[in-house]
């Protein structure tokens, strides 16, 4: 390969191969910027999540309403139990 034909480099490609100098350099992030930015991207994770279904909806009311009905029978039970006064 000969030198003496090869293409000469702009201007514009010295400049990109160059160091940055310390006015190019980007500002470092204040604490309360990336506490913005966690809890911005928290928030936008959180409103995008999948609600629920309606089989869930309906599996949920049921255990409740089991969890009260065995909690009325052992109340029932327990008045029934307790010697009186």
């Amino acid at each position: 390969m000969s030198t003496s034909t090869a293409p000469q480099r702009t201007s514009a490609v010295l400049a990109a191969l160059q160091h940055p100098t310390s006015t190019d350099l980007p500002v470092r992030q204040t604490i309360i910027d990336r506490i913005a930015l966690r809890l911005a991207v928290a928030l936008l994770i959180w409103s995008t999540r999948p609600g629920p279904d309606r089989e869930a909806i309906h599996a949920r009311r049921a255990q409740r309403l089991a969890r009260e009905a065995r909690e009325a029978e052992w109340e029932r039970r327990r008045a029934l139990l307790a010697p009186r006064r």
